[in-house]
């Protein structure tokens, strides 16, 4: 017998599932987009507005793959938090089987210079968002008895506690371990997991050449993460139904503390 390899049998995973990417646009979550395209599922991608850039996406996923992204276009930022009950992105949680959330607002101040929109922002987006698409996508996982759902951390979240520059954000970031494990605890029965993925400094174009700099050297090697490294691993644990409640660190080991021994 002879077996011929066939791209479209192995890359058919998630065929027939809907897959809602929150900050799928560009970044990590464009190069998550494309992966899960690659492996079959039909598309929900969220980015703030219709750019070329987001254009182009939805435009190579349907060249390559022959489906067409279902394009939803939200800022986040310039509306009431309130009016996302019934919002696009809500609805779209609602029916998705696998949840990405990818996006997540930055802020680095230290604590005495940190004022209040700072504290709503990362309070409201960096947590408050992923948990309400969290809660609204697991009714729908429970009754089809299968659902995959991703979060992304920040660096260094995973267990430390002090920050010197980010602590809101950081706070906010390491919230989300607790909502991670309680899905994993409670809903594991149902066919849902939840993991979550910790990059370090990622290159990205939403990256200036003078931050590649100063963060590259703060990384191992003296150089950033590539998205599509932080993709391929996002995907892997979307792939495996026996990971649950994991923060897979993605930062070669990455520590504030980080020294280099001679030899």
């Amino acid at each position: 017998m002879i077996f011929v390899y066939n791209k479209t049998m192995s890359s058919s995973l998630f065929a027939g599932k809907k897959s809602l990417v929150v900050g799928g646009s560009g970044g990590i979550g464009r190069e998550l987009s494309l992966l899960l395209a690659e492996n079959s599922a039909d598309l929900l991608i969220h980015g703030s507005k219709m750019t070329e850039k987001f254009s182009s996406l939805l435009q190579e996923i349907n060249l390559k793959y022959g489906k067409m992204p279902q394009a939803i276009t939200q800022n986040l930022l310039e509306q009431p938090f309130d009016e996302l009950e019934s919002s696009e992105l809500l609805e779209s949680a609602r029916i998705c089987d696998i949840l990405c959330v990818c996006y997540g607002p930055f802020v680095q101040k230290s604590l005495h210079e940190t004022i209040l929109s700072d504290w709503k922002k990362v309070a409201l987006f960096d947590y408050a968002l992923p948990g309400l698409l969290v809660s609204s996508a697991l009714p729908s996982m429970m009754k089809k008895g299968w659902g995959r759902i991703l979060l992304f951390g920040g660096t260094g979240t995973a267990s430390r506690r002090e920050f010197s520059t980010n602590a809101a954000y950081a706070g906010a970031k390491s919230a989300l371990n607790v909502l991670i494990e309680s899905v994993a605890a409670n809903y594991a029965d149902y066919g849902i997991t939840c993991n979550a993925v910790l990059p370090g400094f990622t290159e990205t174009e939403y990256i200036s050449e003078a931050q590649k700099t100063e963060l590259s050297a703060k990384m191992p090697l003296k150089s950033m993460i590539n998205a599509k490294s932080v993709a391929e691993s996002a995907l892997f644990l979307l792939k495996n139904a026996d990971i649950n409640g994991e923060c897979l660190r993605i930062d070669r080991g990455w520590s504030p503390a980080q020294k280099s021994l001679k030899i």
